[in-house]
């Protein structure tokens, strides 16, 4: 994987027009729904959803730009590419990593 952050504040602050309460808003919604759809990602990459993973991956990689994760954005889209283009031979390793930058990014944010 590269090295772009795990969470970029700035970014996310620059991203809300500098301000603090709504992107701790925008936190809070992020930290209630990427469960959900990083379960939908892992089903769809399981049962080979193709169009199922496109969506989810989707939704999540918006989030992920809103917070300013860039490393965990770029996984959600990659997966959201394969999803589109049917291709899902790489996506348990994507998978792998996006898990691995949405547990670093929720210990980051929740902490």
């Amino acid at each position: 994987m590269n090295q772009m952050a795990v969470f970029n504040r700035e970014l996310a602050l620059d991203r809300v027009g500098g301000d603090a309460d709504l992107l701790d808003e925008i936190v809070g919604l992020y930290l209630g729904e990427y469960p959900g759809l990083l379960e939908q990602i892992q089903s769809a990459v399981h049962s080979g959803d193709a169009n199922g993973l496109y969506r989810s991956a989707h939704t999540l990689k918006g989030s992920l730009s809103a917070l300013g994760a860039e490393a965990a954005q770029q996984r959600a889209q990659d997966l959201e590419t394969s999803g589109r283009q049917g291709q899902l031979g790489q996506t348990p390793t994507m998978l792998d990593d996006l898990e691995q930058l949405l547990r670093q990014l929720h210990e980051e944010l929740a902490g």
